[in-house]
């Protein structure tokens, strides 16, 4: 807020994008003003004279204005006005769509746009936890894959209440979101289905999916690129030094274990979560995120490649006992990427070493403090 004249927050319905910017940030700006373009009148007044809403608005600082991608236009009064007078934290807008053609917005405000994904809370964030802390607890981790980190969803006990919100929220996506982009017809059907494939899928590929439900795959890549818009699919690309294809994820763990996922899925949704957030809210250049798959189709989890840091891998194993052959692939990856890190998440009590890879606990991935060590060969 104190560098751009416009800051975007966006993330997924319900992962407090609202209340963040409502009740929290008020704090800090007690002259902010909120509205939202869920208010029907509210949003024909901006689709009528988008220019006019926005100089009704010139003492509120910031102007806040949720669901922004359901008026188009104000993107271009945006750039307009911002290009007239720049003043920092201008204007904060939410949504819960990319701002994207796809959502008939031409206006990127490049050069002027700040941006901030929101995701479903970090396991920290469940706990409360606003200080550094070396590790968590076991049970932490286990409770944190069957329940989440949708604020919604992840603080109710009651498995039926639970069960009824979040498939009241899939509802939404599939039978009313999914059909707002007005340049594709979406079939809210074929998106539930995409969710849940991406939920229990070994790989959730486009390919392996139209296998399952018999859709044409340029009707499956139509629906996942809007599941993407939405923010309730993760698409993760092969690293170049692997093979395979493009793999979607669910956002959030408890939605996934909702849907019939894995604890290995709903780990790695655990995993992604963590590093993609802690990478969103870090004052630091954004990294790019893969995955990687071996010739013999073994998969390490997660790749992190940043423009000031080097390569980090890492890979997720279930099983207590750890064997010299656990180490291989991840030695592997390190030898064919020259510099890279590395390291192997377990079900086990204390780190170990194999070789040259580093093994840790399940409970670190979550750690807010620890860096990943490097381990070279």
């Amino acid at each position: 807020m104190s560098l751009f004249p416009v800051v975007a927050i966006q993330g997924a319905r319900q992962t407090g994008k609202s209340y963040l910017a409502r009740e929290l940030l008020k704090k800090s700006f007690p002259h902010a003003y909120y509205c939202s373009f869920d208010h029907l009148a509210t949003r024909n007044d901006a689709t009528r004279a988008p220019q006019t809403f926005l100089l009704g608005h010139e003492e509120s600082v910031p102007f806040v204005i949720d669901e922004a991608q359901k008026v188009p236009e104000i993107f271009d009064a945006i750039k307009f006005e911002v290009d007239q007078r720049r003043t920092p934290g201008r204007y904060l807008i939410l949504g819960s769509t990319e701002f994207s053609r796809m959502a008939q917005i031409r206006e990127s405000l490049t050069g002027r746009m700040g941006r901030i994904r929101l995701f479903p809370m970090t396991l920290g964030e469940t706990l409360k936890i606003d200080k550094p802390r070396d590790s968590f607890r076991r049970q932490e981790v286990l409770q944190y894959l069957e329940y989440g980190g949708m604020p919604g969803f992840f603080s109710v006990r009651e498995s039926d209440e639970r069960e009824a919100l979040i498939q009241d929220w899939l509802d939404l996506i599939c039978l009313r979101d999914v059909h707002q982009f007005q340049s594709v017809r979406a079939d809210g059907d074929v998106a539930s289905a995409l969710i849940r494939l991406a939920s229990t899928l070994e790989e959730p590929s486009r390919a392996e999916m139209a296998k399952h439900i018999r859709v044409d795959p340029r009707r499956i890549e139509t629906h996942l690129k809007i599941l993407c818009e939405l923010f309730v699919l993760q698409k993760l690309n092969p690293h170049a030094s692997g093979t395979g294809k493009p793999i979607y994820l669910p956002l959030d763990a408890g939605v996934a274990k909702f849907l019939g996922a894995s604890q290995m899925r709903c780990l790695h949704i655990f995993l992604m979560n963590e590093r993609m957030a802690k990478n969103a809210y870090a004052d630091k250049k954004r990294k790019a995120f893969y995955y990687y798959r071996s010739p013999g189709r073994q998969i390490i989890h997660l790749i992190e490649d940043g423009p000031d840091s080097p390569v980090t891998a890492f890979q997720l194993k279930d099983a207590e006992r750890i064997v010299k052959t656990d180490a291989a692939l991840m030695l592997a990856f390190l030898q064919k990427n020259s510099g890279a890190n590395g390291r192997v998440f377990a079900p086990i009590m204390e780190p170990q070493k194999v070789d040259a890879c580093q093994f840790a606990p399940w409970e670190e991935i979550a750690s807010l403090v620890r860096a990943c060590t490097q381990f070279l060969l």
